[in-house]
């Protein structure tokens, strides 16, 4: 090999395909041909496969699609302060100017405090204009609801308990609705009255039909209904009495909605939602697609539960509505397509907030599932969850409808809207299922009765006075006969039949995904079994803690007879001590003789004077 050819580059490629388009790779190799020989670079050329960092080359930061997004969307609506053109931001730098540097230490912190909340709510209408620009179409900021899913809420059980100090207000209740009429169709030729004081003397059924209410516009033939206005979301109302022992009442409360109440949570699921601005605890929150829709098909489903809870208030008003409580209540949501209780659907995050929206949020964690109620699930509110429902006294009972039709018997005696068949089917399994519920409801409202009591007793009965000590001793009555009353009640319902006629039976199991992921085998959780051991252990606390009160109000009582003695005693020498003073003013004015004491008195002035 020559000078010349020894010095000569050579270049070899090898290229190899790994995709149309790649980019080819420059290796240079050194080697040396001989002793003195000059070296032979040797170029080689591969193309490098897709997503492959070609030799030399820093690789590239891994692209976050999320934080390009944010970072264009700021681009669009820059953050509040950063121009002069938008009508907030002139208001939001003057706020900051005031509560910067020495000002700070000028103005009044009620009025920096002020400043603070105002700037707040002005940062809202930015973050507002901001959530205007998302693609709708951008899962991250909004749900999708298929145009085949539907979901119709045909009933609402309500329910409100009667304790021995609630009697009298059921009393009442009969009289002033006109219950009482109008019962030939039940077979019963009492009154409700007079069931109602047979029943609480262990004379009775476990329970009886109240009366059968319609609207003034209802659809249906009820012969014996009480007629009344009720709202257009409401077709009818039947109202059943549970007699638990010989001291609680329950009315139940099925509300069968109308076509107008029935599909107005479907209606507004499938609106399209636009960014908006709410109001909560006194402050603006903006909301985007997503949130926005969360808050307008949740709140529609909050104003039905309060349109339930409000006619039971009106009408029937017992222990929750005295104590300013939410009653109780079971919605049934039936589906079109979903089925809840079939575990080989895929339910990822675009399915989750989808029934998010309907405040349904609990289906990945845990499984309520009853043999008496198949192919459907109930499930608890987390209003932490779904912010639109204000309260955790909510359940729902849902399923796809032909699912659980398919699974049911005898739904031909029930009419042909097979939303209002199911309902009706299952409507004895839940009426009972929801007393047992609302006990636990009642216990806690009890529970927050007594800490409230606790909480107060020093500012209300520090100075002991006899008013305070009456309404002290008022309420602790009040409560400790209706603790007393139920406990002994449910204690021996409970010893004769573990739960209520017809009440189904519910099992708590972690869900298929969590089941799958976990390496404990956790048996099934029996509900009912749960519930009523957890309300055992209630009735002991609060007994534990009536027993405390009463001892505390003993002692109030004592200390208060003795402060009221000793004020009396004062009160007594002052009144002696002006007695005393008004009869020597008596005597000296009366005495006016020349050897009175007031002729005498005189004389001495005069003299001195």
């Amino acid at each position: 090999m020559t000078a010349e050819e020894q010095g000569e580059r050579l270049e070899v490629q090898a290229e190899t395909s790994a995709g149309e388009g790649d980019a080819p790779v420059e290796v240079q190799v050194e080697t040396s041909a001989g002793e003195g020989d000059a070296p032979v670079e040797v170029q080689v050329e591969t193309s490098a496969g897709e997503g492959d960092t070609p030799v030399g080359v820093e690789p590239s930061p891994q692209r976050d699609p999320i934080s390009e997004r944010v970072s264009a969307a700021y681009e669009k609506v820059p953050a509040i302060g950063d121009r002069w053109t938008r009508w907030y931001d002139l208001p939001y730098k003057m706020l900051w100017f005031l509560q910067t540097r020495w000002r700070r230490k000028v103005i009044p912190n009620l009025v920096l405090r002020a400043f603070q909340r105002w700037s707040i709510d002005l940062s809202q209408f930015n973050a507002l204009e901001r959530d205007r620009i998302w693609d709708p179409t951008d899962r991250l900021h909004d749900f999708q609801v298929p145009a085949d899913e539907h979901v119709n809420m045909p009933s609402i059980w309500v329910v409100e308990l009667f304790p021995p100090s609630a009697f009298s207000q059921l009393e009442r209740a009969f009289d002033r609705n006109g219950w009482g009429r109008n019962r030939w169709m039940s077979g019963v030729d009492e009154t409700n009255a007079n069931l109602l004081l047979k029943y609480r003397a262990r004379m009775g059924w476990s329970w009886w039909r109240i009366a059968s209410i319609q609207g003034d516009n209802g659809a249906y033939l009820i012969p014996d209904a009480v007629h009344a206005q009720l709202p257009p979301e409401f077709s009818y109302i039947e109202l059943k009495a549970m007699q638990v022992g010989a001291g609680l009442t329950a009315v139940v409360a099925h509300i069968a909605l109308s076509d107008l109440g029935a599909t107005q949570i479907d209606e507004i699921w499938h609106q399209p939602h636009e960014p908006m601005l709410t109001r909560r605890h006194g402050r603006l929150h903006a909301l985007d697609r997503m949130w926005s829709g969360f808050h307008v098909t949740q709140t529609a489903r909050e104003r039905l539960h309060q349109l339930a809870r409000r006619w039971m208030n009106d009408s029937c008003d017992g222990a929750f509505a005295e104590a300013n409580s939410p009653q109780t209540l079971v919605d049934m949501l039936i589906l079109d397509q979903h089925d809840p209780t079939d575990v080989s659907e895929d339910r990822g995050r675009d399915q989750f907030d989808m029934f998010r929206a309907l405040g349904i949020t609990e289906t990945g964690i845990h499984h309520y599932t009853s043999a008496d109620i198949p192919k459907m699930h109930l499930v608890p509110t987390s209003p932490s969850m779904a912010r639109g429902i204000s309260t955790h006294h909510t359940w729902a009972l849902w399923g796809q409808r032909q699912a659980v039709a398919d699974s049911a018997t005898r739904m031909t005696i029930y009419g042909n809207d097979p939303n209002q068949a199911i309902a009706h089917r299952y409507c004895d399994a839940i009426e009972s299922l929801l007393v047992a519920l609302a006990v636990s409801d009642w216990l806690e409202t009890v529970e927050a009765r007594y800490a409230l009591i606790r909480d107060r007793a020093r500012a209300q009965h520090g100075r002991f006075k006899v008013k305070v000590t009456n309404d002290l001793r008022e309420q602790l009555l009040t409560l400790s006969i209706d603790v007393g009353t139920v406990q002994r009640d449910l204690e021996r319902s409970w010893k004769s039949r573990p739960r209520f006629e017809g009440e189904a039976e519910f099992t708590i199991e972690l869900s298929p995904r969590l089941r799958a992921d976990s390496d404990r085998a956790d048996e099934p959780l029996h509900m009912n079994t749960e519930l009523r051991k957890r309300q055992k252990e209630w009735f002991e606390e609060l007994r534990a803690a009536d027993r405390d009160y009463r001892d505390i109000l003993s002692t109030v009582a004592s200390l208060g007879a003795s402060v009221d003695a000793a004020k009396t005693g004062r009160r007594a020498l002052r009144v002696a001590f002006v007695s005393l003073t008004v009869a020597f003013v008596t005597v000296v004015v009366t005495d006016i003789g020349d050897s009175s004491l007031l002729h005498e008195v005189m004389e001495f002035l005069r003299g001195w004077l």
